[in-house]
C-alpha cells in the first residue's frame, strides 16, 4: 500500500512539474515566435528561426529625485504621467518605463530604487509592474547605475529604438559641487593657496548659497544629485555620457542648465536629438507629463517639435515669475560643423574674446552664477564681422529644430536674444574653472581655453 502510494505521488509530482514548466514558458510572452530566453542584447537565431522584426519603441523616464525635487518628480511620475497615454502590455506595444529614486521626505533616509513598466491591461486599467528593485544603497546619479538600468532595459525589451528622459538637478558642465558652493570649492581645491586670477571683467566668486537663502529655490530645478550621508553625489558630463551604453533616438532633459554647448557636444554621439534648457527649469517640470507620452509614443514617429512647442506655450501663457522658460530641441548631426565654425572664430578673434564685455552679453543665470552665456551673443558682442556672424548663425540654425524663450526669467534677468545654446565665457570665469574646462570635449574641439 505504501509503495503504491509512493509511486502515485512521484507520478503526480512529475505531471505537475511538466505542466508548470509549460505554463511558465507561455506566461513569459505568449506571442513570441522564439524562446524568450533567446531574446536579448546578443540574440542570434538558432535552428533556422528568424528573429522578430521589431516595430515597438522603448521610452525610459530616469528620475533622480533623492533631493529637494522629490515631491515634484513624484507628482510627475505618479499622478501626471499615468493620466496621459499609456500603451498596452502586448508584445508589439510600445514600452513605457520608469526608473526612480525618490526621497520620502527631507530627512533623506535611504530608500530603494525601482524600475517599473507602466501599461494598460485588457480592461483599460493602468498597471505599474515592478521589474526590479534596487537596494537602498544604490546611487541613481551614477554612470554605473545608469548603464546597468539601460542595459537591463535593452535586454528585457528588444525594440526598434530606445529613448531617455532624464530628470533631476543640474549644473551644466561645471564640476560636481561647484554651483552650490563656488567659494568653498575654489578655496578647497587650491593647494597652493593662490587666489583667483584677475580677469578683464571684475566678477566676484559668488558666496555659497544654501537653498533657504534663495528666494526662488522652491521654484526651480537645479547633471543629477543624490543626497547621501557622505554628502551630495553628482555626475560630471563625462560620467553621464559613460552611463549611456548604446545609441538613443532622443535624450530629453528636465533639469537646469542642460542647454550648454559643452553638454550637447559631449552627447553628440549618444542620441540623434537632444531636448535641453540653457537656463534653469521651473520645479513643475519642463514638460506637461499628462501629454508627454501622446507626443512621443502615439504616432508612428515621435512628435518632438510638437512636445517642445507645447512645453514653451505652457509657460509663455503664464504671468509673473511663472512665465519663465528656455527650451531647445537640437539635432546632434550638425554639432561637428558648429564646432569647426566656432574653432575658426575663436582663433581669429582670440584677443576680442579675451576682453569680451561680459556684462553686455546675454546670460542665463541668477545670483551671480556667471557661467552660462548665450553662445551666439558672445561672438556678436566681441566684434565678430557681419560675414562671420552670418556663418555662425547658419551653423547654429542647422542644429536647431525648435527654440523659444520667454521675455524674462523669474524677475532675475531679461532674455533679449536667444540662440538656443549657452557657453562658458573665460573672461567671466576663474582660473580653476579654466583648468576643468580644458578637459571638456567641446574645448578640445574649439580651443576656447588654452
Amino acid at each position: 500500500m505504501c509503495e503504491t502510494r509512493l509511486l502515485y505521488i512521484i507520478a503526480r509530482s512529475v505531471m505537475i512539474l511538466v505542466a508548470s514548466l509549460a505554463f511558465t514558458f507561455c506566461e513569459k510572452d505568449p506571442d513570441l515566435k522564439i524562446d524568450p530566453a533567446d531574446e536579448g542584447i546578443n540574440y542570434n537565431p538558432r535552428g533556422g528561426r528568424e528573429p522578430i522584426e521589431e516595430t515597438r519603441r522603448v521610452l525610459l523616464f530616469y528620475e533622480c529625485g533623492f533631493n529637494s525635487l522629490n515631491y515634484d518628480l513624484s507628482r510627475n511620475m505618479e499622478e501626471e504621467l499615468p493620466a496621459g497615454l499609456i500603451p498596452g502590455g502586448g508584445r508589439h506595444e510600445n514600452v513605457l518605463l520608469v526608473f526612480s529614486k525618490l526621497a520620502l521626505n527631507s530627512n533623506y533616509k535611504d530608500v530603494p530604487s525601482y524600475l517599473r513598466r507602466l501599461y494598460k491591461d485588457s480592461e483599460g486599467n493602468v498597471v505599474s509592474d515592478t521589474l526590479k528593485t534596487y537596494p537602498a544603497s544604490t546611487v541613481a546619479t551614477s554612470s554605473a547605475t545608469m548603464r546597468e538600468v539601460l542595459s537591463l532595459v535593452k535586454s528585457l525589451f528588444p525594440a526598434k529604438g530606445y529613448s531617455l528622459e532624464y530628470s533631476s538637478h543640474g549644473s551644466g558642465w561645471l564640476p560636481p559641487g561647484y554651483y552650490n558652493s563656488p567659494s568653498n570649492f575654489e578655496s578647497s581645491h587650491r593647494s597652493d593657496g593662490r587666489k583667483m586670477s584677475k580677469r578683464s571683467i571684475a566678477y566676484e566668486i559668488p558666496t555659497d548659497i544654501m537653498e533657504r537663502d534663495d528666494p526662488y529655490a522652491g521654484m526651480v530645478r537645479s547633471i543629477g544629485q543624490d543626497k547621501m550621508s557622505s554628502g551630495d553625489v553628482e555626475m560630471t558630463v563625462a560620467e553621464f555620457v559613460d552611463g549611456i551604453p548604446f545609441h538613443l533616438d532622443f535624450l530629453l532633459f528636465d533639469m537646469c542648465f542642460s542647454g550648454g554647448i559643452e553638454v550637447a557636444y559631449a552627447l553628440k554621439d549618444k542620441a540623434d536629438f537632444l531636448g535641453i534648457s540653457p537656463a534653469e527649469v521651473l520645479a513643475a517640470g519642463m514638460y506637461d507629463y499628462t501629454k508627454i507620452a501622446d507626443f512621443l509614443m502615439k504616432g508612428p514617429t515621435p512628435d518632438l517639435q510638437g512636445l517642445f512647442k507645447d512645453s514653451f506655450d505652457r509657460y509663455n501663457k503664464q504671468s509673473g515669475d511663472y512665465r519663465s522658460s528656455t527650451v531647445t530641441l537640437l539635432r546632434t548631426d550638425g554639432l561637428d560643423n558648429l564646432a569647426e565654425v566656432c574653432k575658426d572664430l575663436i582663433s581669429t578673434y582670440s584677443d576680442s574674446l579675451a576682453h569680451a564685455p561680459a556684462r553686455q552679453i546675454q546670460g542665463y543665470f541668477r545670483q551671480n552664477r556667471h557661467y552660462f552665456y548665450d553662445l551666439e551673443d558672445i561672438f556678436a558682442k566681441s566684434g565678430v564681422s557681419e560675414a562671420d556672424m552670418a556663418r555662425l548663425s547658419h551653423a547654429i540654425s542647422d542644429c536647431i529644430v525648435y527654440r523659444a524663450a520667454t521675455p524674462s526669467f523669474i524677475s532675475s534677468f531679461d532674455i533679449k536674444t536667444y540662440s538656443g545654446l549657452s557657453m562658458y565665457l573665460p573672461v567671466a570665469g576663474t582660473s580653476l574653472l579654466d583648468s576643468y574646462y580644458l578637459n571638456e570635449p567641446w574645448n578640445k574641439a574649439v580651443g576656447l581655453v588654452k
